[in-house]
């Protein structure tokens, strides 16, 4: 039980130091939380950034040669944006923090650059972020000398668009007009859009008469930011007017009015006529963007439009189910984190995919998460999790959020959430607490004894553990009296408050004090943790320790209805010793025993045994002396017997344990059915046969029948060690005696594989054609049997029957147990070549091809033919026409691959069949051929596949054959080799690859040398070049 706690303590320390809330980021960040293999989401989770924030603030103030401190700052932005992807909001806003404290001024090239960095973290944040936006300009302090851009004001105000700033247009307006701007179409657009989605309707005509002064035409852009203006502030009127308007100029309507539209009157509460709009736009065959879609949705919950229930809502999200499939988890956190925590939860259970494993605690969680760190009402957060549990997203939803109030430091929501799971019947647990009594430290007396009684008042008052690790250990040890009032005040009554209190001033060496206050008790407070914590002080005062224990063990008896003691606690406290750090040693054995007995402690029989057969060598001979002189044979079991009790449970049993469990068992009269099974299994497994029998013999006058379940294992049992004579007896029998069980089809599979490789065919093809059509369609289930089946067919292929291999294919085939495709079909060919039959080689590629639209094996067979090739040549009494037809055949094989896939396909695999056949001359004379329609990438996969799978031999030989071939990239191939050399963990290998690349020019990359060194030097081996260990 300690341990646990250490380990707890351990942990929450660790969190204190490293847990900050890091709020999640997208996907293009570069992580991705898994919610269920169904519900995958683009989010990143409370991580921490390979470059912490805290960077900026150490490297931004040193100056290495002359730099300025806002190209180190922006330096570093810009590295973790190369490493990690696009900034979030936090990362910028740390960087302007650390600028705004340097009182540095920004060149125009550096608020460029910062304002690139900034709008792809806007266009990805779901929190609020205006304020991040407004002080980026506060940074530039604009003049004479360093007016700002078109460039720059383009992106600011992109930025103001996307973070919703209420920019005014006279802000606007003196911006471009103080710096000098010559102002765009696509500027003006964005302004006005500016002003229509902040609801500045009579700023809009402060923009339409500054494009009227510069003799710019109004857009449709234009009108949509007055209608959106109009919409805003409820105002259908005027809505009407923009687009009666439009009408009289004949402007077309797009997916742009029509958007602005939707939004328009959907935010001023006449939702219905957002239907009216779609029917328009199907008979005008316009469609709005999924964006756009999203842009309505989150404006029709954040005016407060999503309907009573969520019907208007709903209608938006089917028009986007329309686009295709919906990833709605950046949506679901801006609604969080803009208040909507209802909408959002509605859009968990209803609108995306069902999760199968409702028991797994982290559906769902990052949404939890972020309603905790943000929402102020914790009402509605605890209502929100409760919603989320009876729609059943996540039933641990409470816990969840639970869990991350205590990260935070929300001591409010904490309680709140554990009354929570109260007032819904389910159980607290006492560790649930601990993290609030943890802070303990910082907490004053009166607010950690509240605590308490809180968790009085919700039925879990502090148990022992509760009260001596994290209750106790904080109030003032001084006056132990003192704290018995305060904690009986608080609900607690003596009996729990006693021992946990003498085990921590005993812990404490406090051990006066811990005698003074047992003294006065009148009640029993015995506990095991009492004697753990004896036992480790012991020695700093031993006769006052005993005292205690005596003590403890009269209260002990006082309180036992019988007045006799049964539980063992002095042979408890000696055990204690025994199994504490420092231990017993020869020397204090005999005078704590003699203390032992001065205070009538003694230890049962069962407690002397233990002792001594736990204790050490040196000290067993001295225990065993004088040990007799306090054994007390009315004593029972010492209370932590368990913790010392060595029988292993009968599945960790040996043959012959077992054996004799068995024998102690009948001896008893206890039930043996379990261990019978058990002993058949393993004597199964040691080809034991007879005795299996002679078991099985005594289920059956037991009046006990064999399970379909163990004939089953049993089975298995006997083909792992191919006793094949005793598996088909089990397998009959098992048929017979349960017709309606139905093995599982792999190991029927199995079963036949391991019959065809000893050459037990036709049993093999009868067990096969009794198994019943296949109907499984489960992957994994699909998988399995994929891979059985190929087995199966390879060891068919390698008895050279190809009517054999042909036969075992039609069964799994008409029994739907397999789906034709190369690897399948590969059985086929495999049967002809292991033959040697060349000739139906070809053929059956070639029939493969007709029938399937396929290549099975092809690269072995031409493997095989390039051999047959050599093999012909070799021989010095083969005939002219026997070499022609072995490079005929070569040659047809070629051109079946041809029709199939290229000619220049074909070569490459003619290329890869020479390397791995070992012929690399062959394959140089086949990259020539090629000249300029090498394919690099296909080279490279093919390079790869040759490192995954550690075939460094056909890497070798492609070194040796494209030493004289331009274009190859060589260094593709050391890379492989390297990757090969590595995971065998070959230093020397490794440094001869390095070496030939010195000799042919090959110029290795950082990479390269940076895997190489780190081989090198695990292997002790130096390093002949100089290396950065620097990340």
């Amino acid at each position: 039980m300690a341990s646990r706690i250490q380990l707890y303590k351990f942990a929450l320390r660790t969190l204190r130091v490293t847990r900050k809330y890091v709020p999640p980021t997208l996907a293009n960040r570069g992580c991705r939380e898994c919610m269920s293999a169904n519900w995958t989401i683009n989010l990143r989770r409370y991580v921490y950034t390979a470059v912490p924030n805290e960077t900026i603030e150490a490297q931004a103030t040193e100056n290495p040669e002359g730099k300025s401190e806002v190209f180190q700052i922006l330096s570093i932005l810009q590295m973790k944006k190369d490493r990690l992807g696009p900034l979030n909001i936090t990362d910028i806003k740390t960087g302007i923090e650390k600028l705004k404290r340097q009182n540095v001024e920004l060149s125009g090239s550096d608020f460029l650059q910062l304002l690139q960095m900034t709008i792809k973290a806007v266009e990805m944040e779901y929190r609020n972020c205006s304020d991040v936006v407004q002080q980026l300009l506060e940074l530039y302090k604009t003049g004479k000398e360093k007016p700002l851009t078109l460039g720059h004001l383009e992106l600011y105000f992109k930025m103001c668009l996307l973070a919703e700033v209420p920019l005014s247009s006279k802000v606007m307006l003196s911006l471009v007009e103080d710096n000098n701007i010559d102002v765009t179409r696509e500027l003006l657009e964005i302004m006005m859009l500016i002003l229509g989605r902040n609801g500045r309707i009579d700023d809009t005509a402060d923009i339409l008469t500054f494009m009227k002064q510069k003799g710019f035409p109004i857009t449709e852009v234009i009108f949509s930011g007055i209608i959106f203006a109009h919409g805003f502030n409820r105002d259908l009127d005027g809505i009407n007017s923009v687009v009666e308007t439009m009408r009289n100029v004949k402007m077309d309507f797009t997916s742009i009015t029509y958007h602005a539209l939707m939004t328009a009157y959907a935010v001023a509460g006449e939702f219905p006529r957002v239907g009216s709009l779609v029917q328009q736009m199907n008979r005008a065959k316009v469609a709005c963007t999924l964006s756009q879609l999203k842009s309505l949705l989150l404006d029709v919950v954040k005016s407060n439009e999503a309907g009573e229930d969520f019907e208007n809502m709903d209608y938006v999200l089917e028009l986007m189910k329309q686009k295709g499939t919906l990833d709605l988890a950046v949506i679901v956190l801006h609604l969080i984190h803009h208040n909507h925590a209802p909408e959002a939860v509605r859009l968990l259970s209803s609108h995306l995919p069902v999760l199968k494993n409702t028991e797994y605690y982290n559906n769902a969680r990052i949404y939890i998460q972020e309603m905790v760190h943000c929402l102020k009402d914790v009402d509605l957060l605890v209502e929100m999790c409760q919603q989320l549990e009876q729609d059943e997203i996540n039933k641990y939803a409470t816990l969840v959020a639970l869990e991350t109030a205590f990260i935070e430091h929300k001591e409010e929501v904490a309680w709140a959430l554990l009354q929570s799971l109260k007032n819904n019947g389910k159980p607290l647990r006492q560790h649930y607490f601990w993290p609030l009594l943890n802070g303990s430290q910082s907490l004053i007396a009166s607010k950690l004894i509240d605590y308490v009684h809180n968790m009085v008042t919700l039925g879990i008052p502090p148990d022992v553990e509760t009260l001596s690790e994290f209750v106790i250990p904080n109030l003032t040890l001084k006056d132990p009296q003192s704290i018995e009032h305060t904690l009986k005040g608080a609900g607690l009554s003596v009996t729990l408050i006693a021992a946990p209190l003498l085990t921590v001033l005993i812990r404490n060496n406090m051990i006066d004090k811990a005698i003074e206050y047992a003294k006065n008790l009148r009640v029993d407070f015995s506990s095991p943790d009492l004697t753990a914590a004896l036992a480790k002080t012991w020695t700093s005062s031993p006769k006052s320790a005993i005292s205690l224990l005596a003590m403890l063990i009269q209260k002990a008896k006082e309180h036992e209805p019988s007045g006799n003691l049964k539980e063992d606690w002095g042979g408890q406290f000696l055990l204690d010793i025994a199994s504490s750090r420092n231990g017993l040693n020869k020397h204090q054995i005999v005078p704590l025993f003699k203390e032992l007995k001065k205070n009538n402690i003694g230890i049962s029989e069962i407690s002397a045994d233990y002792l001594v057969g736990r204790a050490n060598a040196s000290i067993q001979e001295e225990l065993k002396e004088n040990v007799h002189m306090i054994v007390d044979k009315s004593l029972g079991h010492p209370p932590k017997e368990q913790d010392y009790n060595f029988m292993p449970h009968p599945n960790d049993m040996t043959i012959e344990e077992l054996e004799g469990h068995l024998i102690e068992l009948q001896s008893k009269g206890f039930k043996t059915r379990g261990t019978i099974r058990r002993l058949i299994l393993l004597h199964a497994s040691e080809n034991n046969t007879e005795r299996v029998l002679s078991l099985m013999r005594v289920l059956e006058e037991m009046g006990e029948k064999m399970s379909p379940g163990v004939l089953a294992s049993i089975l298995n049992a006997y083909i792992s060690v191919k006793n094949f004579d005793a598996a088909l007896d089990v397998y009959n029998g098992l048929r017979q005696a349960h017709p309606s069980f139905a093995l599982d089809k792999y190991k029927v599979i199995d079963f036949s594989t391991a019959l065809v490789k000893h050459g037990r065919i036709e049993e093999a093809v009868k067990i096969l054609e009794e198994v019943t059509p296949y109907k499984g369609n489960t992957v994994d289930e699909k998988r399995q049997v994929r891979r059985n089946c190929q087995a199966l067919l390879m060891a068919a292929a390698a008895t050279c029957k190809y009517e054999v291999v042909t036969q075992i294919f039609d069964i799994l085939k008409s029994k739907n147990i397999i789906k034709i495709d190369k690897l399948m079909l590969g059985a086929l060919v495999k049967c002809r070549l292991n033959s040697g039959d060349y000739i139906g080689t070809v053929e059956e590629v070639r029939s493969i091809k007709k029938k399937f639209k396929c290549l099975p094996m092809k690269i072995e067979v031409l493997i095989h033919l390039l051999h047959n090739i050599k093999k012909t040549e070799a021989e010095a009494d083969s005939l002219e026409e026997s070499r022609s037809s072995a490079n005929k055949l070569l040659e047809e094989m070629l051109n079946i691959i041809a029709s199939v896939s290229g000619s220049t396909n074909a070569q490459h695999d003619l290329l890869f069949a020479c390397l791995e056949a070992g012929y690399p001359s062959q394959a140089t004379q086949v990259l020539r051929s090629l000249g300029r329609k090498i394919n690099e990438s296909q080279i490279q996969r093919q390079c790869q596949r040759y490192a995954g799978t550690a075939r460094e031999e056909p890497l070798l030989n492609f070194l040796i054959s494209c030493r004289s071939i331009p274009g190859i990239r060589r260094e593709e191939i050391f890379n492989s080799l390297l990757d090969i050399y590595h995971v065998q963990n070959d230093g020397r290998k490794g440094l001869s690859l390095w070496t030939r690349m010195q000799e042919e020019n090959v110029l290795p990359s950082k990479a390269f040398l940076g895997t190489l060194a780190s081989l090198l030097a695990s292997n002790d081996i130096d390093i002949p070049y100089e290396v950065s260990w620097s990340v």
